[in-house]
């Protein structure tokens, strides 16, 4: 864990409540990513991130620092996300009018830069049509850029099931975006 996140930790452990909302400015923008390409919904998203900060909010007594709070995280935030989306599966659609707010991008994506908006979509589109195993392995490992220890830890999965379902993953995207990186490839 960082130095200022182990402080901010700290800090809200022992009551300092701004702590958190740092934690949250520190952290919103990457729950926000993950969220958006979990859900492939920026509404469902938004509810994803604001789930993810209650539950830390509740729960950062029980953390320990024996992982990075990075790591930490994306257990709450993958968790959060399983549920929402779960939730929003069952319910009905909302109607027109009622979204809610979007967190705002300070950075934008990492993938911002390297492409144009239309290959950008398709890959979201793409991302959003993966299977769900395939879809966090690549969420975590290529579009969050966990380290894979951190990724599997997150996942509960072994090194050797996360390296296959990202070979399987690359493997279905290329197929789905083949006019994007050429046939060829």
């Amino acid at each position: 864990m960082s130095d200022a996140d182990a402080e901010l930790a700290a800090s809200f452990k022992a009551g300092h409540a701004p702590a958190l909302e740092a934690l949250y400015w520190r952290h919103a923008e990457r729950v926000w990513r993950y969220a958006r390409y979990f859900s492939g919904n920026e509404d469902a998203a938004a509810e994803i991130v604001q789930e993810t900060f209650v539950r830390v909010s509740r729960n950062l007594h029980a953390f320990e620092g024996r992982a990075r709070f990075t790591t930490w995280l994306y257990t709450v935030v993958r968790s959060a996300a399983i549920d929402v989306t779960t939730k929003l599966r069952k319910a009905p659609k909302q109607a027109e009018g009622e979204q809610m707010a979007r967190v705002p991008a300070q950075d934008g994506e990492p993938m911002d830069g390297l492409i144009d908006a239309e290959t950008r979509e398709a890959v979201r589109d793409a991302v959003t049509r993966l299977p769900e195993n395939e879809r966090e392995a690549v969420i975590m490992c290529e579009l969050q850029e966990l380290p894979l220890r951190d990724a599997c830890e997150v996942l509960g999965w072994s090194e050797s099931r996360l390296k296959v379902t990202l070979y399987r993953a690359r493997r279905r995207l290329r197929s789905m975006l083949g006019s994007y990186v050429g046939a060829g490839t």
